[in-house]
């Protein structure tokens, strides 16, 4: 059987063509969601096929046009799946978090109908192209062909956005998320920021809070225990007055013990990559960048100052977070190849307790309710929402069933906390505090978005309006934000730090919420 032969042009405009079209649900959604004119649109993937065949004849000068096709195509087929599926966008933030991901999280996020995706529009158009021949060319024609084309394709380009230059730039001005829906654009660009981001942090380790020194404490052993969530949304506790009674242990407790919840409290950012560094370090969200990642963080400082600091880790990592003190790893110690549930870290915390003599703090980091796979978050003997969806792939699912399998998870998250207070009020001998914060708050399919990691500037609420709940609530001046102060993540190391009356350079006595100015 003879193989199809097509010209280099033709080929060349077919393949950018199939670039610029086939991948571009989620951009096409996104503009007419926008009330983008139609006419608008057609210009914008005429510019963008214009934009592939650039780079696609370039690619042709130096023998490379297949294999560089065939990885745009590999390249664009898991964004427009994970776009459509999820309703994100591919930014640096993105491409860091899918980096740092661990086998588990990866597994939870590959379906039958990824792979029917990738097949579809991965793997079948490579194979394609593959097949198609064109014709024997030497490598002084290739570059000619090369160069011709691009050349082209530029005048185009540039006659159209001179042309639509109105359209296009009130378009991405008033919509910055358009070029994040462009794949595969979208990635490679997003690769190259966070790469760059990488290179532009620190290689040498930024020592902090050097002149830190704790100036009292209290006769007995003074402890805080942070319960360090993941994925919790703050409008799904019903101690924030959510209908549903997803954490009665709490709701219980509080009748007889002083614990407060803080209504309005804010992440920094939307993913674990970033919220916890940034949590940890003495920047803001209005400044964090990946320089806290190589810098002395609270509980570094903590320790500089005399006090002890462990982690247990029952999460895919610390973030660097915990580097340079006692870490416990939970499927190393406990679970071996299992997942273990978040309650599992109350033995190794009960362990911690009964071996304390100087002031110390402790951090549970939970898998909380990190998703997909929410029914993989609580035992069966714990849910209570049900039916529940025991699926990867959400689109399977009901928004009810969705959110039943999320609201379950809280309930191990309620079991956790509840019971770390209750442990730590049988310490009598110890000086305890609890301090529960959320990294990020999650989607659960509002306004067709789920999970989490969108840019600050689109997130919507639910992804960063989080829970955070203090005991006891007289170590926390609470009472002036009971009439709705807005507190967030900038907080979180000042409190500790207060909290412990440590004196440092680092250390803001007005993002301090045990203090009375603290806000």
């Amino acid at each position: 059987m003879h193989r199809l032969t097509l010209n280099f042009p033709a080929l060349l405009i077919l393949v950018a063509a199939w670039l610029a079209l086939a991948y571009s649900g989620p951009l096409l959604s996104a503009l007419n969601e926008y009330g983008v004119h139609g006419f608008t649109q057609v210009k914008l993937m005429v510019f963008i096929a214009f934009f592939y065949t650039i780079a696609l004849a370039i690619s042709r000068c130096v023998n490379a046009f297949k294999p560089f096709a065939i990885l745009l195509f590999v390249l664009a087929t898991p964004a427009l799946f994970y776009m459509s599926e999820y309703g994100i966008i591919i930014d640096a933030d993105m491409i860091i978090n899918a980096i740092e991901t661990d086998t588990a999280e990866a597994r939870d996020q590959l379906s039958w109908s990824f792979f029917e995706t990738f097949i579809t529009l991965g793997v079948i158009p490579s194979l394609l192209l593959t097949y198609i021949k064109l014709p024997p060319s030497s490598a002084a024609t290739k570059i000619k062909q090369g160069i011709v084309a691009a050349t082209c394709f530029s005048v185009l380009a540039v006659g159209i956005a001179y042309t639509s230059y109105d359209d296009f730039a009130s378009l991405f001005r008033n919509h910055r998320d358009v070029k994040y829906r462009i794949a595969p654009f979208n990635v490679i660009s997003a690769t190259v920021s966070a790469l760059k981001r990488k290179l532009e942090t620190p290689t040498q380790f930024i020592r902090l809070g050097q002149d830190a020194f704790q100036v009292s404490t209290s006769e007995k052993p003074r402890v805080m225990v942070i319960v360090l969530g993941e994925t919790a949304r703050a409008d799904h506790f019903s101690l924030n007055n959510y209908p549903r009674p997803t954490t009665p242990s709490l709701n219980e407790l509080m009748a007889s013990e002083p614990i407060f919840s803080y209504k309005h409290a804010i992440s920094c950012g939307t993913a674990t990559a970033i919220s916890v560094p940034c949590m940890f370090s003495f920047l803001t969200a209005d400044n964090y960048s990946d320089v806290a990642r190589n810098s002395s963080n609270v509980l570094d400082v903590l320790e500089t100052a005399g006090i002890n600091a462990t982690w247990i880790e029952n999460n895919s990592g610390c973030k660097d977070v915990c580097n340079r003190i006692k870490t416990v790893k939970m499927s190393e110690s406990r679970c071996g190849e299992l997942e273990c549930y978040d309650v599992d870290m109350l033995e190794q915390l009960k362990s911690w307790l009964s071996n304390l003599h100087q002031d110390s703090i402790i951090v549970l980091h939970q898998m909380g309710s990190h998703g997909p796979a929410y029914y993989e978050r609580s035992p069966n003997e714990m849910k209570r929402f049900l039916p529940e969806c025991k699926s990867q792939e959400l689109s399977d699912c009901s928004v009810d069933e969705i959110t039943n399998a999320y609201d379950n998870s809280l309930l191990v998250t309620d079991e956790l906390v509840s019971q770390v207070i209750k442990l730590l009020k049988s310490h009598t001998e110890l000086d305890s505090s609890m301090m529960y914060v959320s990294d990020h708050g999650e989607s659960l399919g509002d306004n067709g978005i789920y999970l989490h990691g969108l840019p600050n500037w689109i997130a919507p609420e639910e992804q960063r309006h989080i829970p955070w709940i203090v005991w006891p609530s007289d170590e926390f001046n609470v009472s002036k934000h009971e009439t709705g102060a807005t507190i967030s993540h900038d907080n979180f190391s000042h409190t500790i730090l207060g909290y412990f009356n440590v004196e440092a350079s680092v250390y803001n006595e007005h993002l301090d919420l045990t203090k009375p100015d603290g806000r």
